[in-house]
């Protein structure tokens, strides 16, 4: 019976509203009149079974100064339009975030030992990341990473031009790091499709970190398309693919 309540308390739970607050946020953490650059990527995954939507999981990474080093979120959480978690910043320091929806920013604090920083952030790319294991492939631009005009040779889907569709695929690995970490989310590639079925000059347009661009990379290469056509023949066609990662 203990059981059954707690499942049906948890789903309860899980069905209040939360934003969508995926995506990657830049701005600024300051300390007592000290400001420094902040990186913050979320991923927000919404489990279910049974028919019942429990409470997202939160997941991402926190860099400082620049993005070269991010260190991934834990014990993330998330209710209504306000989030949490913690890091453990490169100096092993337990670092506890607590941030609001404010317009189209993210604000709040920021504790470690004691000691509150003020957080701004403000949206680089905001994206939401689907609960479902499938990759997807198609022609859009997002968050603005291919132009609007493709290099010579290379076509865009429509006006008599078909999109690529993948026949065969390899699933990408796991990192160690993102493996220990727990790390999970969706890295979006911006490829280009050419005649014979192959991806080619492929480019991060949303990245993970902790190696999971690399593996998503890595994985596409090794993909099969039948290519798009324009006129009935096969022609290199510029696209967009999600690659999953889920534990």
């Amino acid at each position: 019976m203990f059981r059954l309540i707690l499942v049906i308390v948890m789903a309860a739970i899980g069905n209040l509203a939360a934003a969508d607050l995926s995506g990657r946020w830049t701005g600024t953490i300051e300390t007592n009149g000290s400001r420094v650059r902040i990186f913050v990527t979320l991923n927000l995954f919404q489990p279910s079974t049974g028919g019942l939507q429990y409470r997202p999981i939160v997941s991402g990474t926190v860099a400082t100064g620049d993005e070269t080093k991010p260190v991934p979120i834990e014990k993330g959480d998330i209710q209504g339009d306000t989030v949490s978690f913690e890091v453990h910043d490169n100096a092993a320091r337990l670092v506890t975030f607590r941030l609001s929806l404010t317009g189209a920013g993210l604000g709040g604090e920021a504790e470690v030992g004691g000691q509150i920083s003020k957080v701004s952030l403000s949206t680089l790319a905001r994206s939401k990341v689907g609960s479902g294991s499938g990759d997807r492939i198609g022609p859009g631009t997002p968050d603005g990473a291919i132009s609007n005009s493709a290099g010579p040779g290379v076509y865009r889907v429509g006006g008599g031009v078909s999109a690529p569709v993948v026949i065969s695929k390899k699933d990408p690995e796991f990192s160690e790091e993102a493996r220990s970490a727990k790390f999970q989310g969706t890295v979006v590639l911006a490829v280009e499709i050419d005649p014979s079925g192959n991806a080619t000059n492929i480019k991060v347009v949303r990245s993970l970190g902790l190696g999971l661009d690399e593996k998503a990379i890595e994985a596409v290469k090794q993909w099969k398309f039948k290519p798009g056509q324009k006129d009935g023949q096969p022609v290199t066609v510029a696209a967009t693919i999600e690659v999953n990662f889920r534990l």
